[in-house]
This record gives C-alpha cells, structure tokens and sequence, in this order.
C-alpha cells in the first residue's frame, strides 16, 4: 500500500475542522445542486441556472479573478457550457464514480474490485479530461492552468482534489514528489507526466481510503463535518491542503517516497 492515513482520528478530525468554514460551506452548497445535475439524464434549466450561479459564486470567494487567477465568464456563458450536452456527459459519468470505488494494485487499476480495460480506462481518460479542458475555456477567460477548471470539477462531482497551490504542496510534503512547481499547466491528456498524475492521483486515494477506512471515518465522525463521509475525493482535499502548512501534521503519505509515483499503467 504506497499511500497511507498516517495521522490518527483526532489529528483527522482536527485537520477538517480547522479548514476554514466558508470552504466548507461553499463546497456544500454547490455539491448539493451539483449532486441533481449529475443525476439527470439531461440537466433542466432552472437546475443549470441554479448550479451556474453557485459555481460563479463560490469559484470567486475560492479565488477566481484575483491575483493571477483566470476570470470567470458571465453567468449565462456558464450556464450554457453547463447545459451543453458534452460537458453533462463528462460530469455525470465522474460524478457516478465514488473515489471509495477506485483501487490500485501492482501498478494495475481497478474499479470495484474488477481490473479497468483499457478501453475503460480511456473513455474515463477522456470524460476527466474532457471535463477539465470544456470548463477551464468557458468557465474562464485564458484559462492556462489545471487548478481552477479541477476546482470546478471537485465542486459538482466531488471526484477528486483539485490541484492548487496549497494541495500540491500538501501532495509534495506527503511524498508525492514533483508537484513542487509554481504552476500546473492544464494537459491535453495523460500520455505524458502531468497528465498521468491528475488520472493516477484518484486510484492511490482510492485504495488508501480503503485500506485505512477506520482511522478517515472515525476521523471524519469526530469532527463537526461528518457529511464528508461520503465525500472521499474532498477529505483528501481538505487533509492535503492542511498538511501543506508545516505547522501541521502530515497525515497522506506515499512511502517511500518517489518521484515516478505516477508512472505505472
């Protein structure tokens, strides 16, 4: 098991509890309208405008606009991208994918409990990519990075961390090594290092949620966000963002630690 809780379920619990309330509050807020827009066989208006406003809102508050952060796009242009039919389809076949459902063995992946074919593998491949790459152009104005377009997709489908600053160094701190950089380029796909690192990350945190179900739940039931339980591809958000201030305790490891993590089938 490369990846591994190493922190007990206070230290759990206390990570969560000390990442700031309006992240928590903003990720709720657009997890429960995203949660109907990725159920619906096709998204209806009042739900696309509903979801397009939160987004816009909480993508904001999270940074979008500011510094040299992309800006957002109006609320209509996003409402669209949201109702288009190619992007419902990405959305909704990550968002029926729970992290807890993903595993890695001998550099093989999995998906409850059956190896993934590759032509599996490939249209996953492309519905997280396509996803990424539809939202990071008309969510944002010249949008270059993964981070925001992998905010957005963490807040409607919950699937995975997005790749910020703050996690990224949380990710090379556990062991996760070559994520130290200053910017995360958006990849095309996951031929070449970058990219195999957003499609490899959900299967190692897959398999350490399993392997260490009792310390993350008791961790989770212990703090005043227990409704993360079902949220696996978030607690790891939030725990890789709080190890990232060496103050805290580092609680996701990868051990040894490698720089090839993710080169493996």
């Amino acid at each position: 098991m490369p990846v591994r809780v190493t922190g007990q379920a206070r230290e759990i619990a206390k990570a969560i509890d000390n990442f700031p309330a309006a992240y928590h509050a903003g990720f709720s807020d657009v997890r429960a309208i995203g949660r109907r827009y990725v159920a619906a066989a096709a998204p209806a208006d009042d739900v696309v405008a509903e979801l397009a406003q939160a987004l816009r809102g909480v993508l904001g508050r999270w940074g979008a606009g500011k510094r040299e952060a992309p800006e957002l796009r109006g609320a209509e242009e996003v409402a669209n991208v949201l109702r288009h039919g190619e992007t419902h389809a990405s959305l909704a076949s990550l968002g029926r994918i729970s992290l807890s459902a993903l595993n890695s063995l001998h550099g093989r992946r999995y998906l409850n409990g059956k190896l993934v074919a590759p032509e599996e593998l490939a249209t996953f491949e492309s519905n997280l990519f396509g996803a990424l790459h539809i939202l990071g152009e008309h969510l944002f104005v010249r949008n270059t990075n993964a981070t925001y377009p992998m905010k957005a997709v963490l807040l409607i489908t919950g699937f995975m961390p997005a790749f910020d600053s703050q996690v990224r160094s949380g990710l090379q701190r556990g062991g996760f090594l070559g994520m130290d950089k200053t910017q995360y380029l958006l990849p095309t796909d996951a031929t070449r290092a970058d990219g195999k690192k957003i499609a490899r990350l959900p299967f190692l945190l897959g398999e350490c949620w399993a392997a260490c179900t009792w310390q993350l739940h008791k961790g989770i039931e212990n703090s005043k966000y227990r409704e993360l339980l079902g949220e696996p591809g978030r607690v790891f958000d939030v725990l890789l963002f709080m190890q990232a201030n060496k103050k805290n305790p580092v609680l996701v490891t990868y051990d040894p630690p490698g720089q090839s993590w993710y080169d493996w089938a």
